[in-house]
């Protein structure tokens, strides 16, 4: 029997599958129709494999899954509206997008289709889809009586006709017996712009003209348009912002109406008028102009504001508005300011200290304008806001002066008080010079050599400490240097942090400074805790670098800290979750000195790791980390606790003081002044300052598009997740929906790595991977005899690459977090190996970032983008370091119009974070808002 492929336009209109097949079957005079639903076993019978794959997506089986999935979200939601209108807000783009993607294939094939003729009668006739056009809009709007008529036109080549209801079937227009598709954006505009039969004159204004704007529209018949010149009158506007910033905002008054933008006209309705005033922009310009010239801070910007301290300073505000601003212009707002008025008493401190406990200073502080005394909390909480002022008593204005907030503006911050006594660390005296100049008693606590050093070895490079004689390594200057701030650190009993780049020798100068220690006291004990993965390394750098100092390993299960600590072995090396398991025991000894290698393994305050590493008792406190920023700021409170402790008094103070300020609205006080209280303790230097003689290295972005089949894999994917997870956003809130959202990233991440990732997409496992297609094709042409680091975040694209690796002779080695550590170190020497002829080094992005040299290669290629850019960087740098003498090339594989792209513009507002704080997945997701969110699956 032959069947004849049929399309029901009338049905579309009612979300219903509008395909079907129809046969007509002859017996004798009479002719039997004979209908057949549209399933995937008669399409699959009537299409070939490729066409029918396409046309399946709008299946009766498929519509069925698609009603049951969004009716499923109905019930789990309080929709005030009713599940029919529920179902059809969100049956719509499924609708929409599977005509879209098939629309190129329906055109070539034989199609009939059912229209209504007359009220009950259809026929059934030959139709076309035509593919190759997409109509565009046009308006005209007409005037009937009292109300307006819109007529909606389509254009198609050369010639236009009036769209009406019934040749509109939802997203599709017909004529003459042919289908086009429209773009989503006009058919959501005809579909709320059919809902009016006609508009009054206001309705028209104020809303519908509005949405027309980007498309072509005829007003003439109802409205007089009227062009009018006048002069204008030039305001300024004074407003206070966040009580502590002055406002100047240019206005100009043209006949009652007031602008403040940059456009040439603007437009007003008088009843059936259009009046288009043409502004006088030289007059404007010349406005701008003289406040311009105003304040420096003023000059080449179009935004004119002033802290109060700035519009304050030498009477400027009174002295400018006096004698300029008035009568250059009209001034509004002055009746709302209420700061202009100062106390004419000066500040004036009483300071003294009470006692010292450990790192901890107590003193009373007594703070006046006269003859009124200040509230300390009060104050505090006026110097973190970053103010220089605040209101007394009487309503006046006391100024807290540079002079005072040099000398006790960071103490008094970071202090805890009570009633007139405070309590800080004494780590903030190194921090502010100014009050230990201020307060002789205070350098007693910071004793006047180790000053003099301190100051020293800021300015100059002379050599303050000799390199021990036992360290069988050259320093460079910078490592010099570097070893010498860890010793000049140690000897006030302060922690430091050691964030110089990858590669630039962090472990050296590590060495270096326990070897002197070592050479003072050879009976010290001394820990380093590292990742597992790290262990053997550190041994072997001893060994290399050190050999004279008694090592032990304190891994796997026959170890034994009172042998350690009764033997001669002068150095302890395990691991983050040894100390964690085995905390009672290492809290036996006081040590002599403790290093973290990588030490945003306790980033995480909570963790059960964290906790015990901060219970540990050491003498000397050392971090290494090329990023202790691998997240947000609240990664650095555990970290600075474990090198400064009560410099910070909790994590809840912490976090109100610095992250939340930071992250969310990218606070530059705040950032400024944690950058300042502990940039005595964090030493970072990068390779472009200190190894200018590196080769060179080039990072680019590898630009990958996806064929057809990726492309509707992903396109399928992203509109699956979308509607999910906006569901869900709108039932649970943005904040348990984060989860979601989070899965919904990793698979469309995993599209563009290789759709055959989605295991349980089926229809997918046969699609190719732009991303695999062009390594492969890189590694076996142009790159066939270079050596190569390849990372990536996902185990299933590993296991994909080792076969196309394995399949084209690639020679290649790998690892992932799995790995065990003496493994891993022998893969790296095994590549390392001049004479090894292995091409390429296959390593997840996690495990393979740190803690490895790999510098035989010069390629490195990232196959995901990841949203720290730190840990990319980390990555790189696995090559870009010393030893490395050949130019680095290093390429971030990134899908075109994809979600990937998309992460590199959040990820650079995101690194600003880390690069402001320390100069030179999930957590990511927790601190998108729901404009990024959109912003991703748009």
């Amino acid at each position: 029997m032959k069947f004849h492929f049929l399309f029901e336009p009338h049905k579309l209109k009612q979300y219903l599958v509008p395909f079907s097949f129809y046969s007509k079957n002859t017996n004798g005079n009479s002719v039997e129709i004979i209908n057949e639903d549209f399933k995937n076993k008669l399409i699959s019978k009537e299409f070939s494999e490729q066409i029918a794959s396409k046309l399946a997506s709008l299946s009766v089986e498929e519509y069925g899954k698609q009603k049951k999935k969004i009716l499923s979200n109905y019930n789990k939601i309080n929709f005030s509206q009713s599940e029919e209108t529920f179902l059809k807000i969100y049956i719509k783009p499924y609708f929409y997008d599977s005509f879209r993607s098939f629309f190129p294939i329906i055109s070539s094939i034989k199609t009939f289709h059912r229209v209504q003729t007359s009220n009950n009668s259809f026929a059934t006739l030959p139709c076309t889809f035509e593919n190759e056009i997409t109509p565009s809009l046009s308006f005209k709007a007409e005037k009937n009586e009292n109300e307006i008529i819109l007529k909606i036109f389509a254009q198609i080549d050369d010639w236009s006709f009036e769209i009406q209801p019934k040749n509109l079937f939802c997203f599709l227009l017909s004529n003459n017996n042919v289908y086009y598709l429209l773009r989503r954006q006009d058919w959501n505009l005809l579909e709320e712009l059919l809902k009016y039969e006609s508009f009054s004159s206001e309705e028209f204004t104020s809303k519908i003209y509005k949405s027309l704007k980007n498309y072509p529209t005829d007003i003439s018949e109802i409205f007089e348009q009227e062009e009018r010149i006048c002069s204008p009158k030039p305001i300024i506007h004074l407003s206070e912002i966040s009580g502590d910033t002055l406002l100047f905002i240019p206005k100009w008054e043209y006949d009652g109406h007031l602008v403040e933008d940059s456009k040439d006209c603007f437009e007003k309705y008088e009843g059936t008028r259009l009046i288009v005033y043409k502004r006088d922009k030289k007059l404007e310009n010349e406005s701008i102009t003289f406040l311009r010239n105003a304040h420096p801070k003023f000059q080449n910007k179009t935004n004119f504001y002033l802290s109060f301290e700035e519009a304050s300073h030498k009477n400027w505000f009174y002295n400018f508005y006096q004698n300029h601003l008035k009568d250059q212009f009209i001034v509004t707002g002055m009746d709302m300011l209420s700061y202009f008025r100062y106390s004419t008493n000066p500040i004036e401190t009483q300071f003294d200290i009470k006692k010292t406990l450990d790192n901890e200073v107590v003193a009373d502080l007594r703070v006046s304008f006269g003859k009124q005394e200040l509230d300390l909390k009060n104050l505090q909480k006026i110097i973190a806001e970053g103010k220089n002022f605040l209101i007394l008593k009487d309503n006046t204005i006391g100024v807290l002066t540079e002079e005072w907030l040099d000398q006790y503006g960071m103490i008094l911050r970071y202090s805890n008080i009570h009633e007139n006594e405070i309590s800080f660390a004494k780590w903030i005296l190194i921090s502010s010079e100014s009050i230990l100049n201020a307060k002789k008693e205070l350098r007693l606590l910071v004793p006047e050599n180790w000053i003099k050093d301190w100051k020293s070895w800021n300015k100059v490079d002379d050599i303050l400490f000799e390199k021990p004689s036992t360290v069988q390594a050259e320093l460079r200057n910078y490592q010099q240097k570097g070893f010498e701030w860890l010793n000049l650190m140690s000897q006030i009993n302060a922690g430091t942090l050691l964030a110089d780049d990858m590669g630039l020798g962090k472990t050296l100068q590590t060495i270096t400074a326990i070897s002197l220690w070592l050479e003072q006291n050879p009976s010290s004990k001394f820990l380093i805790i590292c990742p597992s993965s790290l262990i053997y390394n550190w041994k072997k750098e001893f060994e290399k670098f050190s050999p004279n100092i008694n090592t032990t390993v304190f891994h796997g299960t026959d170890r034994n800290l009172p042998h350690f600590i009764a033997s001669e072995s002068q150095l302890l090396i395990s691991s983050y979750s040894i100390v964690r398991n085995d905390i009672d025991e290492f809290l036996k000894l006081v040590w002599d000195g403790i290093i973290l290698d990588e030490s945003h393994q306790i980033k995480n305050y909570d963790a059960l790791q964290t906790q015990a590493v901060l219970k540990l008792i050491g003498k000397r406190r050392i971090l290494l980390n090329g990023t202790p920023i691998m997240n947000n700021v609240s990664d650095l409170f555990p970290q600075l606790s474990f090198i400064l402790p009560q410099l910070f008094d909790s994590q809840a103070k912490f976090k109100k003081q610095f992250v939340n300020p930071i992250e969310n609205s990218l606070e530059q006080n705040q950032m400024e002044q944690l950058r300042k209280l502990t940039s005595p303790f964090i030493l970072r230097r990068t390779k472009e300052h200190v190894a200018p003689d590196l080769p060179q290295k080039t990072e680019s972005v590898l630009w990958c598009e996806m064929n057809d089949d990726q492309r509707e894999a992903y396109e399928t994917i992203k509109n699956q997740v979308k509607e999910n997870i906006f569901v869900e956003i709108k039932e649970k809130g943005i904040g348990k929906a984060k989860l979601g959202v989070l899965q919904g990233i990793t698979k469309l991440r995993q599209v563009c790595s290789s759709p055959r990732l989605l295991k349980d997409e089926n229809d997918f496992q046969t699609s190719s991977s732009v991303k695999v297609n062009e390594l492969i094709d890189l590694l076996t042409g142009n790159l066939k005899d270079n050596k190569v680091i390849v990372f990536s975040q996902f185990l299933g694209t590993m296991d994909l690459l080792s076969q196309e690796f394995t399949k084209n002779g690639i020679r290649f080695l790998s690892f992932s977090g799995s790995t065990p550590s003496e493994k891993r170190m022998q893969l790296v020497n095994e590549f390392q190996d001049e004479k090894s002829d292995i091409q390429v080094f296959l390593l997840s992005l996690m495990a393979g970032n740190s803690g490895i040299n790999l510098t035989q290669a010069n390629y490195v290629f990232l196959i995901e983008p990841w949203w720290n850019k730190a840990v990319q960087q980390q990555a790189i740098d696995r090559t870009h370091r010393i030893g490395q003498n050949q130019h680095v090339f290093a390429y971030n594989m990134i899908c075109k119009d994809t979600i990937e792209e998309k992460i590199i513009q959040l990820q650079n507002k995101k690194q600003f974070i880390s690069d402001e704080v320390i100069s030179a997945d999930e957590n990511f997701v927790k601190n998108l808002s729901e404009e990024d969110i959109s912003f991703l699956f748009e």
